[in-house]
């Protein structure tokens, strides 16, 4: 699809001049023949999203995230930034770096430059500053976490039912005894992944005995002195439930000459891609992070162009690749 953007570099004009001849404004008529050409020359055609929109639409969303540095969130807000874009909409990011305590005044940041709509990483139902979002009279969106308001949509993925299949299958291939390195448990999606865990433990009758958790803090120092601890209880069947860990115990493993489904099982959470690059190939539960943001983007619109809409849970699946890393032990 051609976006606007391209239309304006074709016509060597500004994008805002694209956009106020389409919205029927006058303009020097060498501009205007300039457009108009590129229109043709390119077959434009307009974006149905933003056909019928009110004139006081900024054509921006706003985004509040936690970290910026983070993976995931870098990966998601890519994907939404370039689904955006075919809708001719920018995006205007904020951040509150796990100071809760700020996410209030960010969202007023936001919500004051007049996004369209807002969407929110990661924000928590007992956090007392999301109340806000029930006051807002534009589209919400909650990434990764359900936040129970009726104007708020959430998608989220199936972290528990994921992290319970994976230990399952690591359990069913011979993995005796399992750690886990997990996170704090904050946020609903590190509890979910750990809750998953234990729910494949007592189905399958393990006790409290025949398996470890350690709690890391997101770093990759904490998952280096994760693996490190459990490999030193004689633990040699290893879940990170955390990215960045699952790299602080791969550079504990690779740097002691252990080798991967020979001398340790491993698995973690994983993005597309990443694990791809080690051999032997990781086994991991990959997150649909694409999808999300292509989900986000489209659930979005229809509440721009639909305003009676309410909020509704928007679940997806994670994916389960079954690599090398996990040593079948029976």
């Amino acid at each position: 699809m051609v976006t606007i953007q391209e239309v304006a570099k074709h016509a060597q004009v500004s994008v805002g001049s694209v956009s106020r001849y389409l919205n029927g404004h006058k303009l020097k008529k060498q501009n205007m023949e300039k457009i108009k050409k590129a229109i043709e020359e390119l077959n434009y055609k307009e974006n149905l999203f933003a056909k019928g929109l009110k004139s006081n639409q900024t054509l921006s969303i706003g985004i509040l995230m936690n970290n910026m540095q983070s993976i995931f969130s870098s990966t998601l807000i890519s994907q939404i930034e370039e689904e955006m874009e075919r809708h001719n909409y920018s995006i205007l990011l904020n951040s509150y770096r796990n100071k809760i305590e700020k996410v209030e005044a960010k969202i007023d940041f936001l919500v004051d430059r007049k996004v369209d709509g807002l969407i929110i990483f990661e924000g928590e139902n007992q956090w007392p500053v999301l109340k806000k979002v029930a006051e807002i009279d534009i589209p919400v969106l909650s990434i990764n976490t359900t936040l129970d308001y009726p104007n708020v949509d959430s998608i989220i993925v199936n972290n528990r039912e994921s992290a319970k299949e994976m230990i399952e299958r690591m359990i069913d291939v011979g993995n005796k005894r399992i750690g886990i390195i997990s996170v704090p448990q904050t946020a609903s999606v590190a509890r979910d992944r750990l809750t998953g865990a234990i729910d494949a433990f007592k189905e399958r009758g393990m006790t409290e005995e025949q398996y470890a958790i350690y709690y890391g803090d997101f770093s990759q120092k904490s998952g280096y002195l994760g693996v490190k601890s459990l490999i030193n209880q004689g633990i040699k069947s290893i879940f990170v439930t955390n990215y960045n860990m699952a790299l602080g115990s791969l550079q504990y493993i690779f740097e002691n000459g252990i080798k991967l489904g020979e001398d340790i099982s491993f698995a973690c959470f994983d993005y597309p891609g990443v694990s791809d690059i080690f051999y032997p190939r990781l086994t991991t539960v990959r997150q649909p992070v694409n999808q999300m943001g292509i989900v986000a983007v489209e659930r979005m619109f229809e509440r721009i162009q639909n305003p009676e809409l309410t909020g509704k849970v928007i679940q997806l699946k994670n994916e389960i690749n079954w690599g090398k890393s996990v040593k079948e032990w029976n």
